[in-house]
C-alpha cells in the first residue's frame, strides 16, 4: 500500500533524493507498536524509562520528522497532510497522557487513555497517512 509513498519520502521539489528516505510502513508499524509498549510500560514489564515530556513532542518519530521538514516543505497547503500534521501531534499528546497518568499513580485512568482515546487517536492517525498516500500518487502523476 505505501510502496509509492517509501520512495516520495525526502525527495525534493526537483524529485532528487535529499535527506532521509522513510519507511512509513515501518513507521506506520512502530506509532502502532506504541500500544503495546504502553501496555508493558503499565504492567511493570517494560524497563524504559518514559518520559511524557518527550512522548509528547511529535517531531521526535520519524513520521514526524518528515512531517515537519521535507513534507511541509513539498505539502503544507494540502488538507489531507494538514490533518495528517494536526492528528499525529494528538497520538503524542495521547500517548504522553497514558504515562503522565501511570507515573501519577491513576492507573486506572491510564488504561482508560490507552484503550480509548489513545486507540481511537492511533486509528486516526494511521488513517491519514492512508489518505497521504493517496496525495502523494496523485503528485506523482502530476510531475
Amino acid at each position: 500500500m505505501f510502496n509509492k509513498l517509501i520512495s516520495v519520502f525526502g525527495r525534493g521539489e526537483s524529485g532528487n533524493e535529499v535527506g532521509q528516505v522513510i519507511n512509513v510502513y515501518d513507521a506506520v508499524l512502530a506509532h502502532r507498536a506504541w500500544k503495546s509498549r504502553l501496555a508493558d510500560y503499565l504492567e511493570g514489564r517494560s524497563k524504559e524509562d518514559l518520559q511524557p515530556a518527550k512522548i509528547g513532542v511529535d517531531n521526535l518519530c520519524v513520521i514526524g520528522k518528515w512531517i515537519h521538514g521535507s513534507g511541509k516543505a513539498q505539502f503544507w497547503d494540502q488538507p489531507d497532510f494538514v490533518n495528517l500534521v494536526e492528528e499525529h501531534a494528538k497520538f503524542h499528546v495521547h500517548a504522553a497522557n497514558v504515562v503522565e497518568a501511570h507515573q501519577k499513580g491513576d492507573d486506572k485512568l491510564a488504561k482508560e487513555i490507552l484503550t480509548g482515546a489513545f486507540d481511537e487517536q492511533s486509528r486516526k492517525t494511521v488513517a491519514c497517512l492512508a489518505k497521504l498516500h493517496a496525495l502523494v500518487e496523485e503528485h506523482e502523476k502530476k510531475s
